[in-house]
């Protein structure tokens, strides 16, 4: 089993600034996602003055960075699937006009989406699930 990956928490101000908040956290019909308040699922809690807490996970020299534990398993699922579905596929699944080059799994290099990296990955992110925000 892979040791755990280097990780730590920061915090923002706002949680949108992750780049998978947009494509897992929906706003609600008829709202701009920019300033709507009502999500599917929920927005992340505040911690108060700290601000958003935002986790940060070292993966082969990337770091991918989740600010709910939507996000970092909605990571997980997608990067489990075999194959990799690609970004035009996941962008045309989501309400709202970005393209596949805005989805998250666009930034993602190469190398950790191979299919031997993608395995360690999911192992090593599998293994951070419930910590955003803990």
């Amino acid at each position: 089993m892979s040791a755990a990956p280097r990780h730590w928490i920061e915090y923002t101000t706002d949680w949108r600034t992750a780049p998978m908040a947009y494509w897992v956290h929906v706003e609600h019909e008829g709202e701009a996602w920019l300033k709507a308040k009502e999500f599917t699922p929920r927005a992340p809690p505040r911690h108060g003055a700290k601000g958003f807490p935002v986790l940060c996970v070292e993966s082969d020299g990337f770091v991918f960075r989740f600010s709910s534990n939507e996000q970092l398993a909605e990571c997980v699922r997608t990067l489990s699937r075999k194959p990799l579905p690609t970004t035009r596929q996941l962008s045309a699944a989501r309400p709202g006009g970005a393209g596949p080059n805005s989805h998250w799994l666009s930034r993602v290099p190469g190398y950790i989406k191979s299919p031997k990296a993608r395995g360690k990955v999911v192992r090593q992110l599998s293994s951070l699930l419930g910590q955003v925000g803990a």
